[in-house]
């Protein structure tokens, strides 16, 4: 914890070297040192995130979008007292048509969920819920689609529902699958991605109004 600790203290001194270096040159132009044709602006760290800068893609759920992260960087989730009782759903007669699609998005655990040491996370990225290479979480049961730390699964997916979440549903009663979004956004990795161009789950665990 020391060492990521540290990585974190780093990564917060280098954005903020980072945006010194850009008010400079913003001030160097305005000056008439630099054209704008010097030191050209790249494409941002960000690259590949949907339109809007918001790469969790709540923003188009209807969701408050979460803060974006930076690597390396740790991250851990903070609930806010309690949280109305999600709208209840089926799950099992949902399975064959969302095959647990819910179980790809991402998201931090709490530092007490870190401690009780039943849900794995990413090594690569502390604290978030860790993944597989196909993009699902690692306690998902390929099999059923169920949760195979079930009871003792983080607050946030206790809370979060897909009932009404766009991202999921293009038509929620009918069982419609919104193949845009999740093809753009959850289809199977085809290389390593940074943690903070996935889609997270809202801290508050609430899902997208209708």
């Amino acid at each position: 914890m020391f060492a990521q600790a540290s990585l974190d203290r780093m990564a917060v001194r280098m954005s903020g070297a980072e945006s010194f270096v850009m008010e400079l040159v913003d001030l160097l132009r305005a000056r008439g040192v630099l054209s704008e044709d010097d030191l050209a602006e790249t494409e941002p760290d960000g690259a590949g995130a949907p339109e809007g800068g918001d790469p969790s893609g709540a923003r188009a759920a209807g969701m408050e979008a979460p803060p974006p992260l930076t690597w390396p960087s740790i991250a851990f989730r903070v609930d806010d007292g309690e949280q109305p009782a999600p709208q209840p759903v089926n799950c099992a007669e949902r399975m064959h048509v969302c095959h647990a699609v819910c179980c790809k998005l991402d998201f931090a655990l709490t530092p007490d969920e870190v401690d009780a040491g039943r849900v794995r996370w990413d090594l690569g990225f502390p604290y978030l819920v860790r993944h597989n290479a196909d993009g699902y979480c690692v306690h998902n049961d390929r099999g059923t689609g169920s949760c195979s730390v079930y009871a003792d699964r983080p607050g946030v997916c206790r809370r979060y529902t897909c009932a009404n979440d766009r991202r999921i549903w293009k038509d929620f009663e009918n069982m419609e699958l919104n193949h845009e979004w999740l093809d753009a956004n959850l289809a199977e990795p085809t290389r390593i991605r940074l943690r903070r161009q996935l889609p997270m789950v809202a801290p508050d665990g609430e899902a997208a109004p209708a």
